[in-house]
């Protein structure tokens, strides 16, 4: 059972999350997350010091929800498949990271997901297996992500959904990856 703090606290994670989904860090207030909460923005204070740990926090519960969805896959092409539906469907997660990405000034913070980064890559590596499976978990982490961001606004290429389109590449990607584990 949640006492009413929890529910507060995650309430107010919640609104933020909507908004840090479709605005940059620095064009959200914390009055803005107040008012979408139904609060008073010193209630929010009550329990994030600063906006800033308030981001990190709506950025850490968008990435547990994903390793929640990837943990119980089985097989690589499953684990790829999982990821790239949500992180196109879902758009929290990909949005927030995008604008974290584009507006942060990296000499003063890691990523503040950096935890849910490291567990996600050791799901991918358990999948790929093998000598290089560190390595390889991390290229292909940034290929996904990468086909997200390429394609992800394109319309409709030759009657293939975009999520088709990028599901298709990655597929494709896999495959050769498997053939290049399976020479070693």
């Amino acid at each position: 059972m949640t006492t009413k703090g929890e529910r507060t606290k995650q309430h107010i994670i919640e609104q933020s999350i909507k908004l840090f989904s479709k605005n940059s860090f620095q064009n959200v207030t914390m009055r803005q997350i107040a008012q979408a909460a139904g609060i008073s923005p010193a209630l929010i204070y009550k329990y994030f010091s600063t906006q800033e740990d308030l981001y990190y926090a709506t950025m850490q519960q968008a990435s547990q929800e994903l390793l929640a969805l990837l943990a119980p896959t089985t097989t690589l092409e499953q684990f790829v498949q999982t990821y790239l539906q949500h992180m196109f469907t879902s758009e929290v997660l990909f949005e927030i990271m995008t604008y974290f990405t584009l507006d942060q000034d990296h000499s003063k913070n890691a990523l503040p997901i950096s935890n849910e980064i490291t567990l996600f890559l050791q799901l991918l590596e358990k999948k790929i297996a093998g000598q290089h499976a560190k390595i390889e978990a991390q290229l292909l982490f940034s290929t996904l992500n990468g086909l997200i961001i390429s394609y992800k606004k394109i319309p409709n290429r030759e009657g293939e959904s975009t999520l088709e389109a990028i599901q298709k590449l990655a597929q494709y990607y896999v495959q050769h990856l498997k053939e290049r584990i399976e020479k070693r």
